[in-house]
This record gives C-alpha cells, sequence and structure tokens, in this order.
C-alpha cells in the first residue's frame, strides 16, 4: 500500500469518527468483538499500569481504560478520544512514526489496525514499536488469519481489512526485535450467521477454542510479542 492508499485510510476513519463507536460497537455483533477482546486484554495486562501502555491507532479511545497514551493519525478520531477520556495523552501521528521516546513503554497495542495496511506499512508499525517498548515488554495487536482465509475462499476487496496473515508470517515480521510470546483465536464460530439473541451463549465456546489447535482456524488472531534484548549497536 502507498502512500496514496494510506491517505485513503486515514480520510474514511475521518470521515467516520463521530459515527464509529455506534456503527461498529453499540451492535450485538461488536459487542461481542469488544466482549472477547477485553476479556484477553484483562487477563494478558492484569500487572500492567495504563501508565506504562500505549496504543497505536487507538482511534475513539474503546482501549484507552487499559492506556494511558494513544497515538491516532486522524484528529477526528482523537477528538471523540479525548471526549471520552480528558486526562490520556493523546499524540496525532502515524503508528509506524509516533515521535515518543525510545523505550517509554512496557506495552503497545494496536488493534483493528493491521488489517488495513499493507506489508511494508505493517512493518513500519512493529519496528516502531520495538523502538518504544522496553526489552521484555510486549507489542499485543490482531490480525485476521490467513489459514481462516483460504479456507473460505475469501478474495480481496480493497483495502478494508485486507491484510492476513499466517503464524510464520507474524514470525517473520517480528524479525529479530521479537518473539511470539503467546497467541489466540477469535471468532471461530462464525457469528455474522448466528442470531443476534444468541450470541452471548457462544461466547465461552468461542474462547475455549481460541485456545486449542483449531484457534489457527479462526477469524482473527490476537498475538503477543515479546521485545528481545537489544543487541549491541542497535
Amino acid at each position: 500500500m502507498g502512500n496514496s492508499n494510506l491517505r485513503q485510510v486515514q480520510d474514511y476513519y475521518e470521515n467516520l469518527a463521530q459515527s464509529y463507536d455506534q456503527e461498529r460497537f453499540a451492535n450485538s455483533y461488536g459487542q461481542y468483538v469488544d466482549r472477547m477482546e477485553r476479556r484477553l486484554l484483562a487477563r494478558w495486562l492484569q500487572y500492567r499500569a495504563p501508565e506504562d501502555i500505549v496504543e497505536l491507532g487507538c482511534g475513539t479511545g474503546r482501549f484507552l481504560n487499559f492506556a494511558k497514551t494513544g497515538v491516532d493519525s486522524s484528529a477526528a478520531m482523537l477528538t471523540e478520544a479525548s471526549k471520552k477520556w480528558p486526562d490520556r495523552a493523546l499524540s496525532h501521528a502515524d503508528a509506524g512514526n509516533t515521535g515518543l521516546a525510545a523505550q517509554g513503554f512496557d506495552v503497545a497495542l494496536c488493534f483493528h489496525v493491521l488489517m488495513h495496511l499493507d506489508l511494508a506499512v505493517c512493518q513500519t508499525i512493529f519496528d516502531e514499536a520495538a523502538r518504544i517498548v522496553k526489552p521484555g515488554g510486549s507489542f499485543i495487536f490482531d490480525i485476521p488469519s490467513g489459514p481462516r482465509r483460504k479456507l473460505s475462499g475469501r478474495r480481496a476487496s480493497g483495502w478494508h481489512g485486507n491484510t492476513s496473515a499466517s503464524l510464520a508470517e507474524i514470525r517473520a515480521w517480528a524479525g529479530a526485535s521479537w518473539r511470539l510470546k503467546r497467541w489466540r483465536g477469535v471468532l471461530f464460530v462464525p457469528i455474522h450467521y448466528v442470531p443476534s439473541n444468541w450470541r452471548k451463549r457462544f461466547a465461552l465456546l468461542d474462547m475455549l477454542i481460541g485456545a486449542t489447535p483449531l484457534a489457527r482456524w479462526s477469524s482473527y488472531y490476537v498475538c503477543e510479542l515479546e521485545r528481545l534484548d537489544q543487541p549491541d549497536g542497535e
């Protein structure tokens, strides 16, 4: 994805900012996704203070209860985030070039972002997370499952949600800076086809499947990378 396509992504969310929460997370599907992601983050971040966490691509602030610092390339999305979280440090910048201090955080979060970007842009975000996260810290993100996409025969249709990855590809993106510490599958059940009044009943089943070998074929992966010690000269 070149700079012009990156600008398309930014413009899309700039225009969507005021209605984003309502459109994406006020319905039963959005609430299902939000509930599952929050359960994972609450478990993985239970010993981390918000002051030590930054969210890259924080949008309207859905996860700023976990992070004290948020970065987003859309000024309009940050305006909405500031209404909900006036005490948060919000920065108008690209996730791949935040301008934040090196090794300033224990954890970087990045949700519903990488799926919209091409591999070159994703790599800049991995590199930037490696710069701002301390050795021993974590980079936690989500990405659509490449194996699930192949299984379903899904074809690319523009930039929105187009990028997926296998676990092998994620390890390759991590390079020498990160190791894959743990991962979980999310949305193994095709919840789009489940009646809305039944969806809550499937959440526990979905969480259980997400920790089994079947999780490879979930719709999304949530991954935690551990920042490795910096070699001399890095």
